[in-house]
Parts: C-alpha cells; structure tokens; sequence
C-alpha cells in the first residue's frame, strides 16, 4: 500500500521520537552537561577561585571528603596537624574551607564578631541556645553581660571552699578508700582509674556550683571501692590468701571495674520516671543521656529535624533523658530561686556562693533583662558537658606526662614538698600560684601539648568583604577552621614543639608565652569558665600530688618525644581518651615524704 505524503511524514516523525532514541538523547545531554560542569569546576578551582594561592593538597580544591573522612574518625585535629606540618600554618582543607594554626592569625579570627561561628555550633543545641550554641553576636554580647559576674576572678575565688569541699576531698576519699581495700588485701598500693575518679570529681564541682547540689559522682566510685573494703575485712583467713591471689593482676581488675563503670552509670531501659524521687544515680542517668544526644547531633545534625518517633529507640531515650534532665534542672532552679527569695524576705543572710544563685540574680546592665528558669537549664547543662571530661583530660595528662618523665615529677614532688612540709595543708588557690610557680608551668605546658580542645573551631569569613589571613584574602563564603592544636605545635611560636618542656613557661619570659596559649579560645568568645578551670586544676593536682605516690602502669607505654599524635585519642566535640578503662590506670598509695 502506498502511503501519502502526510502518512509517511507522520510515519517517520513517530520513529524519531521512539523510546529508545528519546533516552538515548537524554542520556547524551545529561553527560555532556555533567561534563561541561565538571570542567568549570576544575577551571574556576585551579584558575579562578580567590582560594587557588592557599597551600594544601591537589584535591582539597575541588573535594573536602578527606577531612570528612578523618572527621567521622574522630582524627580530624590530627589531620589538621599533619597539614599544617607540611603545608605551613594556613592549608586549605576543601573548596570552601581553610585552616588556620598560628597564634596571629587565630587571634584574628577570634577577635571580633565580624566572623560568626559557623552552623556547626548551631547544629548540636540540644538543650536551646546558649552562650557557647549561639552564633548571634547580640545574643553573645547580653548573655555575658548577664553571665559574666558569675566567673569574674573575684566571685570564682569565692567557690574555693565549695571546689575543695564537693571535689578536692571527695576525690581524696575515693582514693584513700581505695589504697585500704589494697592494703587488706596485701598490696602496697592501689590500681586507680584517674580518668573516671577526676571526672566524677569534675561532675560532682560543677553540679554543686550550677545546680545547687553535689550529684553524687564519686559516691558511686567509693561504693565500689567501700564494698571491695567490706569483703576484705570480712574474709577467713583462707579467702584473704584467695583475694590476695586474685588481686595481684591489678590492671586487669581495673579495666573491668571502670568498663562497667560506663555500663552502671549508662542509658538503662527502664530509668526512673522524672515524677519520682531523683536519685544521684537517676541524676547521673539524665546527665549522661543528655552529653550522649549532645555528642550525637554534633555529628549527625539531621536527626534533630526528624520526628521523634521515626528514629531508633536508642535515639528515642536518649531525647527522654534530654528532657528528663531539663525538667530537673528547671525545678532545681525553681526551687533554688524559691529558697534565695525566702531568705531575702525572712532577713536571713545565710548565702552560697555558687553559680547558680549568680544566675539568677543575673540581670543586664543595659536592659535589665533577667535569666528565665529554662535559660538557666541551658547554661548550667553546656557548663556541666564543657566543664567536666574537659578538666579530668588536664589532670590525667598532667600526671601521665609527670610520671613519663621522672626528672619533671622530683621536681613538682619537691617544690610542694618544700612549700608545705607537713603534707596535710589545705592548698588554697593563691597559695599555690605563689609557692608553686613549676607546677604552674607544668599545667601550661600540659593546656598547650594537650589540650582538652585541640580540635578545630569554625568561623565564617566575614559575609560582605571578607578578611584577610596570613598574606591570603578570604573571601565571603569561605569557613576559616581555627586548629587550637595548630597554634599549640607551630614551631615558630614554640621551639621544639611535640616535647614536655614545662620550663618554656617559667621566669618572665614564661609569664609572656602563657598568653599564646589558647585552650580557653581567645577574642570576644574566650570561654568565661577559664578562671574556673584553673583553680580546680591548680587545686586538685597540688592536693593529689603532695598527699600520694603515684607511678605509672607499665603498659601501654608513654612516648616521650610525640605525645600530642601517638596517644590514642578521639575528637568529637573535645578531645579525650579513646580507652580510658585501658590507659589511665595508675597506682596510687599515701606519700611517704
């Protein structure tokens, strides 16, 4: 049959757009659009980008994946470190990101609001914005008009007592508790986790100073350490000669105790309802759930933006502990304010100084804007999950770093020795900045090799102009990745870097390098807990170090030339031990100078 005109047009039209050949077009513009993308990428990164000049490897100009990569293992400030090594003190780390490990231009970057933080800070609010959440300069600015009374030098020196009574001796309890468990069981000395007994003393400090009551942390250690004492005080004769035979593995005893430590004190299914009477157990469970959710967000931001209900149980409780612990914290502060106002009206002048009574009569010069029961929530808790692993990280290292270097420890044992001879002196803070000048060095030198923070801090360049760093221009748009363990290893502020040296921090010129170091961040966002920190580590390592005898187990071993990358570590938020059960076990027995 012979087609007209008009069918054979229609007839050849119907083919052109068959199936195949449609997909085959797409198909074909797709790549060739993809090519056309990837290309202008390349070209606009190796040719135009204001980022091109900045040192770093090849691919960091086009892909970030290989931080991302050392990020999700929790290696990323090591990462950071090996960069800066080889690159300089500015690197370029992605497309869009650049790091920065020099005291000048950290300070620059730290020394206005010009450069907000970036979303990562926003990211892991889980208890609602706070001073150290808030990427707002405003918000910045109120909240320390209001909150900065509360860790001025004079009001914190003022906790002394509290620091010494709720932390100092409590830890001292644990620890003599444990060396006469030890002695009853024929050991000499006792096997102490200092990682777990200085963050529970770390725990026990901030909760009585932020919340009006001392949680009960190292109770549960000297529980421990108590009924190990009771079943030795107990036994026959034979089943002393029994328990002596089992002890003599005290590490191995050790590392069981402190990993169920983390069990005990963990995320059970069925914790107690907030309704009931809180325990410092329950307490502790709510605390814990709530750092564990804070830990989480930061790494996976998404699941805040998820229904509750969509996400895995595990996740579930943990946002139950989350409110748990706000719901407490609201009535402790509802209650506290209740009790502060009854004595005001009553003419009572019984007073604490504390933290949290400071909050609440917290009031802004400018305004006269006062702190809401749930703000106060969000402060004390940042400050519980800042204030606690962060402080017992110094104080282990500290010691680690001592013991690997016996010179360094007969020096800090005789400057304490020949400033308080009889070994029983309450250490007061003043006191022991006067007296103690080479402990002092040694805490300095341990804040720089081994900072709690040594991680990276992101700000924003500048959102209009940009800034710029280190002979680079910055432009808008670009995250600059402040490395604190950069600033600390760079070997041109710090001659040989990577070694224990607490001497670099004595004398005059030591007074000047104390200023480079930067574990408290510096600028306009320096932590305000610093004045803090320091007396309760001045406190606590003078106390613990005149009144014991420590030394290190023998393995794993301690290296004396590259502490900062060889330790096994991780990085979430802030820095600490990968194995704490495994690497922060000492023995510990009374001096006997």
């Amino acid at each position: 049959m012979t087609l007209n005109p008009v069918s054979a047009y229609l007839r050849s039209g119907s083919q052109l757009l068959a199936p195949t050949s449609i997909t085959l077009v797409v198909t074909k513009f797709t790549l060739c659009s993809l090519a056309i993308y990837a290309c202008t990428s390349l070209f606009h990164a190796f040719f135009v980008s204001s980022l091109r000049h900045i040192p770093g490897p090849w691919y960091t100009k086009f892909t970030g994946i290989v931080r991302k990569y050392h990020a999700w293992r929790h290696k990323e400030h090591h990462y950071f470190i090996q960069l800066f090594e080889r690159y300089g003190p500015i690197v370029r780390v992605g497309p869009t990101k650049v790091g920065v490990g020099e005291i000048t231009m950290f300070r620059k970057m730290m020394s206005s609001h010009e450069m907000l933080k970036s979303q990562m800070y926003t990211d892991f609010s889980a208890v609602g914005e706070n001073i150290f959440t808030t990427r707002s300069p405003e918000f910045n600015k109120a909240r320390r008009r209001q909150i900065g009374p509360a860790f001025a030098s004079a009001y914190v020196r003022k906790m002394e007592p509290l620091i010494m009574s709720e932390g100092v001796d409590q830890v001292c309890r644990l620890f003599d508790t444990q060396i006469c468990a030890a002695k009853h069981m024929g050991q000499d000395r006792a096997v102490t986790n200092l990682y777990y007994a200085f963050t529970m003393m770390a725990t026990d400090v901030i909760s009585s100073l932020a919340y009006g009551r001392r949680f009960g942390a190292v109770d549960t250690l000297v529980t421990k350490a108590e009924a190990l004492l009771q079943l030795s005080q107990q036994s026959t004769p034979r089943q002393s000669q029994e328990t002596k035979v089992a002890s003599e593995a005290p590490l191995q005893q050790s590392q069981q105790s402190t990993a169920r430590l983390s069990q005990d004190l963990g995320v059970s299914e069925n914790h107690a309802s907030f309704e009931s009477q809180e325990t410092s157990h329950t307490v502790l469970e709510y605390m814990i759930g709530t750092m564990m959710l804070m830990g989480l967000m930061a790494e996976a931001p998404f699941i805040n933006a998820l229904p509750q209900r969509l996400l895995p149980q595990g996740i579930q409780r943990l946002f139950a502990l989350r409110d748990n612990f706000m719901r407490f914290t609201c009535t402790t502060v509802g209650q506290y304010r209740s009790w502060m106002a009854l004595q005001c009206t009553s003419g009572k002048s019984e007073t604490r100084n504390d933290i949290l009574s400071a909050y609440i009569s917290a009031q802004d010069p400018e305004t006269g804007a006062t702190l809401s029961d749930r703000e106060i929530a969000s402060e004390s808790t940042v400050l519980l999950a800042a204030g606690t692993d962060t402080t017992a990280n110094i104080m282990v290292n500290s010691v680690r770093l001592l013991l690997s270097h016996p010179e360094k420890y007969a020096r800090v044992r005789d400057e304490l020795r020949a400033a308080f001879p009889n070994g029983a002196e309450t250490i007061t803070y003043v006191t022991a900045i006067e007296k103690l000048p080479y402990l002092s060095a040694v805490i300095y030198e341990t804040l720089r090799l081994r900072a709690s923070t040594s991680g990276v801090w992101p700000r924003d360049a500048p959102r209009h102009l940009g800034v710029s760093i280190g002979g680079h221009f910055i432009p808008p748009g670009t995250v600059i990745c402040g490395s604190i363990g950069g600033v600390h290893l760079n070997p041109e502020t710090w001659p040989t870097p990577k070694l224990f040296v607490p001497e670099r921090f004595l004398g005059a010129e030591g007074e000047l390098r104390k200023r480079n170091v930067v574990a408290f961040s510096a600028g306009v966002r320096v932590c305000p807990g610093r004045h803090l920190a320091m007396m309760e580590l001045v406190m606590t390592l003078s106390t613990v170090l005149l009144k014991y005898d420590l030394d290190l187990i023998s393995s794993p071993a301690v290296p004396a030339t590259d502490y900062f990358t060889k330790v096994d570590e991780v990085c979430h938020i802030t820095t600490t031990f990968r194995h704490p059960e495994r690497d922060c076990n000492f023995y510990i027995s009374r001096s006997t100078c």
